[in-house]
This record gives C-alpha cells, sequence and structure tokens, in this order.
C-alpha cells in the first residue's frame, strides 16, 4: 500500500532507539494518540516517563485514521443502549464531547497548526429497511439533548439513493499526525520525559513492588506502565483476544478542486464513509471502503482494486494516496480504558476503540493519566475492561470473536493455497513444518513459518504489500519473516534451506 496521506507530514527528526537499561515512574508503550494524549496530561506531575514506540513516532494507527473528531458515530447510542441503558449511553456520549473539547483545547494551549476545521456529522443509509434504526437514534439524541437535523439541504450533499440521515454539527476534523507532532514538541521541552522508538516491548515481568519490561534487550524498570500500542502484546491478563474482533478497512486520499464542510458515514455494512481535507498545498477528497471482519476478505489484491475503482467512479481521478487501517472492535461498543484486571492495579491498558480512535484515544489519555495518579475519573467505569460480559452481548462474542478467529484459522487450514496467489506464493509442509514461501521477481525463495507466534493462526499472503498477514489479530511480516506490526512481538524467520 501507498502510505496515508498524514505521513507526509511526518517528523522527519529521528528519535533516540533504546539501547540501556533505564528505570522511571512510568511507562508508556506505544506513541501514537493515546500514549501521546496520556504523557500530555502527566505534564506537571513531577513523574519521571518514559515512551517507547515500536515503529517510528507518527507511523502506527493513528497516521493510518480519517481524522474525524465527532460524536455522532453511526448508530453507537441505541448499539450501547441495547447491550446496557440509557446511563452508559450517555456517559459515552459524553466522553466524545469531553475529547473534542480536550483536543480543542490542547490545540489552542500550544498554537499546533493541524488543518483542524469545523465539519458537521452525517450519518445515512441507501437502505429502507434502516428507516426504524434512524427513528431510534434520534429518541435517543433527543433524551441526550443533542440538536440534530434531518436533511441537509444544500447540493453539497443530496443524492436520491440516501433514505434517511442524521446530522450534527460542532464537529472538526483534523490533520492527525501534526497533531501529535505538536504534541511531541510540548513533551519534548520536558526533562523528565524520555522519548524512543524502534523500541518494540515484547515482555513484562513483575517483581515486588515494580515492573521490569523488555524491549531491545534492554530493561525498563518501572512503578506503573500504560499499554497504549493499538492492540496489547499480550494475552494474559485482561484476555483482550477474547472480547475483541478485528475489522480492517481501506482507504484513499485524491485531490480535488475544492472541499466541503461536511463528512458522513453510513450506518450499515459495507461501510462507506468520508470527509474533505485541505491543507497547505491542495485539497484532498477521503474515502473509506470496503470495511471487514479481518476474516472475511483475504485477497488483498482484489480489496486494493475495489478501492481504487471505487474512488475513481466518484472523482474521475486515480487516488494519489491509498492506504488500509485496522481497527479493534469490542462486541458491546464500548472501548476497553483502564486497568488491564483486577490482580494488577498499576498496569493500564486502551483498546477497542470500535473505528472511533481520535475521539476515544484523547479520552483514553486523560483517564489513563488519571489513573496514574490517583485521581477519580467519572468514566472509570463504563470503560473499565474488566467489566462483566452480560447475555446481550454473548452473543456478539460468539459471532464477532470465536467465530472469526475459528472461521480464519479453517480457512488457511483448508485452502492453504488460494487461487489469488497465482504462483508468486505458496504454503507447503517442509520437514513437518508449515511454511510459506514468497517467490521474488528474481526467482528467489523466501522462506518462512506460517504461524503467526501470537496465538497460532496460520498467515495468509498479502500480494499488494507484499507481507504475510494475521487474519485473527491482525499481525504483519515481511517476506523475510521480520515483525512489522503487532500483537506479535516475534518474527517468523526460520532457519530453513532454499527450496
Amino acid at each position: 500500500m501507498k502510505k496515508s496521506l498524514w505521513q507526509k507530514d511526518i517528523d522527519k527528526n529521528k528519535y533516540k532507539i533504546l539501547n540501556k537499561n533505564v528505570s522511571t515512574d512510568v511507562l508508556i508503550i506505544g506513541g501514537g494518540i493515546t500514549g501521546l494524549t496520556t504523557a500530555y496530561n502527566l505534564i506537571g506531575n513531577n513523574h519521571s516517563v518514559v515512551i517507547l514506540e515500536a515503529d517510528r513516532f507518527l507511523c502506527g494507527a493513528t497516521c493510518k485514521s480519517t481524522g474525524k473528531l465527532t460524536y455522532l458515530q453511526d448508530l453507537k447510542y441505541q448499539d450501547i443502549y441495547n447491550v446496557y441503558d440509557f446511563n452508559t449511553a450517555k456517559l459515552y456520549y459524553e466522553a466524545q464531547k469531553d475529547a473534542i473539547k480536550l483536543v480543542k483545547k490542547i490545540i489552542k494551549e500550544n498554537n499546533i497548526h493541524c488543518d483542524f476545521s469545523r465539519s458537521d456529522s452525517i450519518t445515512y443509509t441507501t437502505k429502507k429497511e434502516e428507516i426504524p434504526k434512524f427513528d431510534k437514534e434520534r429518541k435517543m439524541l433527543d433524551k441526550l439533548g443533542v440538536k440534530y437535523y434531518t436533511t441537509y439541504t444544500t447540493t453539497d450533499f443530496k443524492n436520491d439513493d440516501i433514505k434517511d440521515l442524521i446530522m450534527v454539527k460542532n464537529t472538526y476534523v483534523f490533520n492527525p499526525v501534526k497533531y501529535l507532532k505538536g504534541i511531541l514538541d510540548v513533551l519534548k521541552k520536558h526533562n523528565n520525559f524520555e522519548l524512543y522508538e524502534k523500541s518494540r516491548v515484547c515482555k513484562i515481568k513483575k517483581e515486588a513492588d515494580y515492573y521490569i519490561a523488555y524491549a531491545n534487550d534492554c530493561e525498563i524498570k518501572t512503578k506503573k506502565i500504560v499499554v497504549s500500542c493499538h492492540y496489547p502484546f499480550f494475552t494474559i491478563p485482561g484476555f483482550i483476544p477474547f472480547k475483541t474482533y478485528i475489522e480492517k478497512s481501506y482507504i484513499n486520499a485524491t485531490e480535488v478542486s475544492k472541499t466541503k464542510s461536511y463528512n458522513a458515514i453510513t450506518s450499515n455494512y459495507p461501510v462507506i464513509s468520508f470527509r474533505y481535507h485541505k491543507d497547505n498545498d491542495n485539497c484532498y477528497f477521503i474515502y473509506l471502503n470496503n470495511s471487514s471482519k479481518l476474516c472475511d476478505k483475504l485477497n488483498y489484491k482484489r480489496n486494493y482494486d475495489e478501492c481504487l475503482n471505487a474512488a475513481k467512479l466518484i472523482t474521475g481521478k486515480t487516488p494519489n494516496y491509498v492506504w488500509t487501517n485496522m481497527d479493534v472492535m469490542t462486541n458491546d461498543f464500548i472501548p476497553l480504558i483502564g486497568k488491564v484486571s483486577d490482580d494488577e492495579k498499576n498496569v493500564f491498558i486502551a483498546t477497542g476503540y470500535n473505528t472511533w480512535g481520535m475521539t476515544n484515544g484523547t479520552i483514553a489519555g486523560k483517564i489513563l493519566a488519571d489513573l496514574v495518579n490517583c485521581k477519580k475519573n467519572k468514566y472509570i467505569n463504563v470503560f473499565n475492561p474488566s467489566r462483566n460480559i452480560n447475555a446481550k452481548n454473548i452473543k456478539n462474542l460468539i459471532s464477532n470473536t470465536l467465530f472469526s478467529n475459528v472461521k480464519a484459522y479453517t480457512f488457511n487450514l483448508i485452502k492453504k493455497n488460494p487461487t489469488w496467489y497465482k504462483n508468486k506464493a505458496r504454503v507447503i509442509k517442509s520437514n513437518g513444518k508449515r511454511v510459506g514461501i514468497y517467490i521474488d521477481n528474481e526467482k528467489n525463495n523466501h522462506v518462512v513459518s506460517n504461524i503467526c507466534p501470537h496465538l497460532k493462526c496460520f498467515l495468509t499472503f498479502n500480494e499488494v504489500d507484499k507481507t504475510w498477514d494475521c487474519p485473527c489479530h491482525g499481525s504483519r511480516f515481511d517476506i523475510d519473516g521480520n515483525v512489522i506490526k503487532g500483537p506479535s512481538c516475534y518474527n517468523i524467520k526460520i532457519d530453513e534451506p532454499k527450496i
């Protein structure tokens, strides 16, 4: 895939790579919007803080976002109400509003130039059978005190196929990479913050009253740990893989002559989401489509082509940028933010943003900082990762999490070499091991293990990116077996002769 639109604004300055043992009060694992917002909210608390980013800063999940800051999130409030109750939906709504206020505050206080602009948010449907759901969502918004509109009367958003819509004002769009660059610049001014990139944490060990994390063959001794790396690299504690599933989307950005002051998303699958963006140089139309559970669409080349063709139909042009994003989804529609378990009082986690990472990542940063400082926060209970699974979301757990993983595992077990591999890749048994082979243009074989080290799912070859991808939890490896994206911390290289 090409890089995302936001990656053209990545800081050219490189940060240190961890190469020594260090001690700190707080270790933050992950340098995206959650980790950096947490750090920002710890300024002035006299903590020593170490932030470790597995890749380069500004290259993770945040830079793959569409960059929306909105509290109208498809039909989220009735989804939460159906699983829990109105008060839970209300708290989630207030958290999204507070997140937007916090972003605005950080931008203003630090004079961050990140193309922040007002953009009306629209949820719409092209299916008549969805109209009752829109009626129910309007009732939820009425109870929440939200002023909304059911028509968008300008010519900017007219389509005979639209059966119903809800629109709200006072929502925004921005450039998430420029925003995080601004926060990084603030953190670098404080001596008690140390920032390291290319430093992947692979293990945490608990000692008497502290923890030791391991990265780059170095030890980080710390009192408290914040795990904000999109998807945690461990299973226990927390059992996150059993509470979530992965959704993958394809996104493109195409230069256009002008922008429009709204963004929109469909309420139903296949999800379509779009917005406009203007920076100093150009105007862009950003379009997301082809969303699905990670296990459902494993022909990555076909997905990529469909993404390109959809953009061409709308703009008449070939996109300037095309990229993919993976979102961690929860079965009860609420993120997992807080203590990773009741037994680990000083290990905190944030994940499962359900495609709304800019607001949820921001409010997570505030919640996590308050937990580190032993402060009260009214959102701690609603986002608690240890909340009980009730009868209403067991069905979602079975269909989304358990069935999806079984489906991915079974597909790759039965169909080791699908037709779209086209002799460029193949999976075989060698010396009793399941291995994957990629044949490059010079006819060289690149041989790797075909099993993901994370939870032992079989890997699928990605023809577009030339990677081996896990269809269960999203780990990715290059053709030579180096891990390039977690949750796996380990490579899949094997000592195997050329075949």
